[in-house]
């Protein structure tokens, strides 16, 4: 058999045991009753050791060296390959299975005692279990290696070639100038008020599913379900599915949560089939991957022509919005204003909820803060950023899945998804000139097109850095994201 197809064929059962992990996953998180936990984390924790022990053997070393003497004569794709699955092998068979298999357990233990915390606004009754992942977490650090800081191992897994020390060099000129800015903005002249609730959560449901038919996401090939933190999940070629959850206090968390899930669908449901089941056929990184949420969810669903179009599907789900206009909306969705909860953020204020969760992941991974003073830190920093303190644990320490699944480095993903937009917009701007005049008539397919050729259609084939120099001409930079906000805010407050 050809190296290369038989390195396809191995992998692939990796993939399709990863997938059947996910699904059981999705399903924990979606409809399995509480009292099927217990064994719900087993079954998880076995798949995913079946496919970590095909991951670290020495047949897919051997795969790997017979596909590596021939890559001559191979193919770009063959090489992506290749390098990919070395990597991943080479970094991982330094962790033991049976520390593999005790981390995804724990970790799903962890993450169904943080919705049972969350609930209840209780972080005592989380911190024994984040205890345990923090443990583990810095155990793999130490196994997977690295040169600068045991940060960034964890790093790449979500950034392939990030540092701890680059995110730094990033953050603090984003910090230099997002502050100052929000506070000009807290200043100004306060958005339109919004109607009062109650919004019925079917309507809203049924607005989120209009938005992302919209935005061209295809329903035969994926789901719109409810969950307590909104998530999307790729299981295979024609099945991406998307969670969400909604306020009747206020619409506008859902349909950005749906936009921003949507885009991360998007992504996967335009990988081409030809890398199906390969390891290529996901985003190029966990921070370019972001960019797609983020650009659907900021640059197009928080946009002047977006609510020109896309006005009259809200009055038509939600009536209370009847007395307003267009610009009236899109003012209220712009509006600048701190709050305790990332996830309703505005895109302002959004990259200094990133910058303090990098701060005190560093400390605790380092061991310079300890799990039990982990809230009263989170207070700490949420003032200094941001300039107020969360009124529960609900809305400050616990409001986020992540550090229960033990994703310890995916939270800069989130930010580095925001500077990549910005720049992906710019260069979409570019290649579309009537761009904007199509988004205000609801036509999104040129710029879905366009995303398509320049980002979906390579999966994972190239770097982050090197996809970004193709699409856009440049490598990461900050700049295109900090002149859209002052572009934007300069028109909006003007």
């Amino acid at each position: 058999m050809n190296p290369i197809e038989g390195l396809k064929g191995y992998v692939r059962e990796i993939r399709e045991l990863e997938a059947a992990a996910a699904l059981a996953h999705w399903d924990q998180r979606t409809y399995m009753p509480p009292r099927g936990l217990e064994a719900r984390a087993q079954v998880v924790g076995r798949l995913k050791r079946l496919a970590f022990e095909r991951l670290v053997s020495p047949k897919l070393d051997q795969l790997l060296k017979e596909a590596e003497a021939g890559l001559d004569a191979g193919s770009e794709l063959d090489r992506a390959l290749v390098r990919h699955w070395r990597r991943e092998h080479d970094r991982k068979r330094a962790i033991p299975p049976d520390l593999y298999q005790k981390f995804v357990e724990t970790c799903s233990r962890a993450e169904a005692v943080w919705e049972q915390a969350k609930a209840k606004s209780d972080f005592a009754m989380f911190a024994p279990h984040l205890g345990e992942v923090v443990e583990l977490v810095r155990k793999l650090a130490e196994l997977l290696g690295y040169e600068e800081h045991p940060y960034d191992a964890l790093l790449e897994e979500y950034e392939p070639g990030m540092r701890a020390s680059r995110l730094k060099e990033v953050i603090e000129p984003l910090r230099a100038e997002l502050v100052p800015l929000v506070q000009r903005l807290e200043e100004g002249s306060p958005p339109p008020a919004r109607p009062a609730g109650p919004f019925p959560v079917p309507a809203q449901r049924a607005l989120a599913r209009k938005a992302l038919e919209l935005i061209g996401y295809d329903f035969s090939a994926g789901r719109l379900d409810d969950s307590v933190h909104p998530f999307t999940v790729g299981l295979g070629p024609g099945d991406v599915r998307v969670t969400n959850r909604y306020s009747e206090d206020d619409p506008f968390p859902g349909l950005f949560a749906a936009l921003h899930e949507g885009g991360h669908a998007l992504y996967d449901q335009g990988v081409p089939r030809e890398l199906a089941w390969t390891g290529l056929d996901s985003g190029a990184s966990f921070g370019v991957h972001e960019s797609q949420s983020r650009l659907w969810e900021n640059q197009i669903g928080r946009s002047l022509p977006f609510w020109q179009f896309f006005h009259h599907c809200l009055v038509e789900h939600l009536p209370a919005f009847r007395g307003t206009g267009p610009e009236e909306v899109w003012r209220m969705v712009c509006e600048v204003r701190p709050s305790p909860v990332r996830v309703e953020a505005d895109e302002v204020t959004y990259n200094l909820h990133i910058a303090l969760r990098f701060e005190l992941e560093l400390a605790l991974i380092e061991g310079r803060l300890s799990v039990e003073r982990l809230p009263e830190r989170w207070n700490q920093a949420m003032e200094s950023y941001l300039g107020i303190i969360p009124p529960d644990d609900a809305r400050g320490v616990l409001q986020d899945v992540h550090w229960s699944g033990g994703m310890f480095g995916y939270f800069p993903s989130y930010m580095l998804g925001n500077l990549y937009a910005a720049q992906l917009m710019a260069a979409a701007e570019h290649a579309i000139p009537d761009l904007w005049d199509k988004v205000a008539s609801g036509d999104m397919r040129p710029l879905l097109a366009w995303l398509r050729e320049e980002v979906h259609a390579h999966g994972r084939i190239y770097p982050p850095e090197e996809l970004m120099k193709r699409a856009t001409g440049e490598g990461l930079t900050p700049r295109p994201f900090l002149d859209y906000l002052k572009r934007k805010y300069d028109w909006l407050f003007r």
